[in-house]
């Protein structure tokens, strides 16, 4: 069981790139939120359209920084970015299942994860870049052998999110219903790595 800060999970230098992959559509790279340099790109995100009904966050900034900095002091849990050539293209928000209403719904072990993501808005994304971000952080997450299985559980009405999960060898579980929505569940295991 993780039973501190581990290095992995609560990296603590913001601006080190963590896990690097360059696949043929560039260079893709994980590191730290750092709310010095992503939370204006992110107060632009969750207040776009494609983004308010699933994520949440629109309103004022000040709300979203005091999310992200209470996260960053969390114990069992972390937000990342996804970079793409250097570039903030995606948002991860990973938490330990056992601390989490979704464990009421799975049966969960001690290292297990759940996901939350958004990517940027999708007038600016190429195509096939949202796979290859998600899929970065899945090699990211289980490159770590402290890692367990990880969860998805996307808003059961967010169909660019669930099909996302179907591409990167998510299997879907069932439908359940959180505090806050109802969503599907989805697991991948870490047998099913490596994608790149």
């Amino acid at each position: 069981m993780l039973t501190n800060q581990s290095a992995w999970f609560k990296p603590t230098q913001q601006q080190s790139i963590l896990f690097s992959i360059q696949s043929e559509m560039g260079v893709l790279s994980v590191r730290s939120l750092c709310p010095e340099t992503d939370l204006d790109i992110l107060y632009g995100w969750v207040n776009e359209s494609y983004a308010i009904r699933f994520w949440q966050m629109n309103g004022s900034r000040k709300l979203l920084e005091d999310t992200y900095n209470m996260l960053l002091r969390h114990p069992w849990a972390h937000p990342f970015v996804i970079l793409y050539n250097e570039q903030l293209i995606g948002q991860v928000d990973l938490y330990m299942v056992h601390t989490d209403e979704l464990q009421d719904h799975v049966n969960a072990g001690d290292n297990d994860c759940g996901l939350h993501l958004i990517m940027q808005p999708p007038r600016q994304s190429a195509k096939g870049l949202s796979e290859a971000a998600l899929k970065t952080f899945l090699s990211f997450y289980f490159s770590m052998p402290e890692a367990g299985k990880l969860y998805a559980e996307p808003d059961a009405g967010n169909e660019k999110a669930i099909l996302l999960a179907r591409k990167v060898g998510f299997a879907f579980l069932k439908p359940i219903k959180l505090s806050y929505k109802s969503a599907h569940l989805y697991l991948i295991k870490k047998d099913q790595y490596p994608f790149f």
